[in-house]
């Protein structure tokens, strides 16, 4: 896999190559920078024809489905079947999150799964799904069919569709609960909820937000309200320094970028930042901690704009209440990517 050293190679020239390789070389660049991008995407095996039952079945996207460019595929499949599409948070974007096939992003919590009902359908078809962010093992509740993500094109052709209404499910609802009053919720520390939505007001059309693995990356991934693949990028595993380095990777490659990560900053981030000062990088860190210049709520989304206005590397600070993390615990259990988090909140 193309590490973000090997993209950072192609973007600058001169002295710092060496320098900018070092720093990243240990780091996988996910399929939805990769697309954001629009960098050729790798070689895929070719794996044998499938043949989807004509059953009442859902779909789990994983970032395959990005990284192969297979979005229009998917899309073409879950309208031809009537089926509806679950997405893990490297497909984030794959459906519009108000489209009527958008079952919600999975995968972050031991619950998930069972909640979204995948054991009520005849079948689960997964197509690009990457292990480290779902083993199989945690969402075959049902019969799975896997189906290479350039497949699906064709298996749209001859979908039969089914005549059961897309239905709705316990996971998407438990976590509106927690989100929706999150989103518009007026108080400081924010709540991240809220922090996540003025991250994405903040966002300038074809940008694309990062964040670090962790309590930041489950807010991000949960809650950020996609339109379109590749404009939200969590890590499936933890690299220190992960979200700002990746988030350079776009500034260097014309993309704006904002990166969340939380405090204290960690010395590869910092080192991260050091790198895209010297290279001149404009670029954006949202640093969720317990102090900042934010007084009133709707401080972060002016910070965040006035930054993003601004050339160079910018810094804001903002609290961010991730106490509140136990209600997306309550809601569907622990967090089990990357490990989980420490305490399970």
């Amino acid at each position: 896999m193309s590490t973000v050293g090997e993209v950072l190679r192609d973007a600058v020239t001169g002295a710092n190559v060496e320098r900018v390789a070092a720093q990243f070389d240990r780091l996988p660049v996910p399929a939805g920078l990769r697309y954001r991008l629009g960098l050729q995407p790798p070689a895929r095996p070719s794996g044998a024809s499938a043949h989807v039952p004509s059953r009442d079945l859902v779909v789990l996207a994983g970032p395959g489905v990005v990284e192969t460019r297979s979005v229009d595929g998917l899309r073409a499949f879950a309208a031809a079947a009537n089926a509806p599409v679950a997405n893990t948070w490297g497909a984030k974007g794959v459906f519009p999150w108000d489209s009527p096939h958008h079952m919600g992003t999975c995968g972050l919590q031991a619950h998930d799964f069972e909640l979204l009902g995948f054991a009520d359908y005849d079948v689960i078809v997964a197509t690009g799904i990457d292990a480290a962010e779902s083993p199989d093992e945690r969402f075959a509740l049902a019969p799975v069919v896997d189906v290479e993500p350039t497949d699906l094109a064709r298996l749209a052709r001859e979908a039969t569709p089914g005549t059961a209404p897309i239905r709705s499910n316990d996971l998407y609802a438990r976590l509106s609960k927690v989100a929706q009053p999150g989103f518009v919720d007026g108080r400081v520390p924010l709540h991240p909820a809220r922090a996540v939505a003025d991250l994405r007001a903040a966002l300038p059309a074809g940008g694309v937000a990062t964040a670090d693995p962790g309590r930041a990356g489950l807010w991000v991934a949960r809650t950020f309200p996609t339109a379109e693949p590749g404009s939200v990028v969590v890590p499936a595993t933890v690299e220190h320094g992960g979200a700002t380095g990746l988030a350079l990777v776009a500034a260097l490659r014309g993309v704006p970028a904002i990166a969340v990560t939380t405090e204290p900053i960690d010395h590869a981030t910092l080192a991260v930042l050091e790198l895209a000062t010297e290279l001149g990088a404009e670029l954006v860190v949202d640093v969720w901690g317990a102090g900042g210049p934010v007084r009133r709520a709707d401080d972060h989304v002016a910070h965040l704009h006035a930054a993003v206005s601004d050339s160079g590397v910018s810094i804001v600070d903002v609290p961010v209440d991730l106490s509140l993390t136990r209600r997306l615990v309550d809601a569907a259990g622990p967090v089990v990517a990357w490990g989980g988090l420490p305490g399970n909140d």
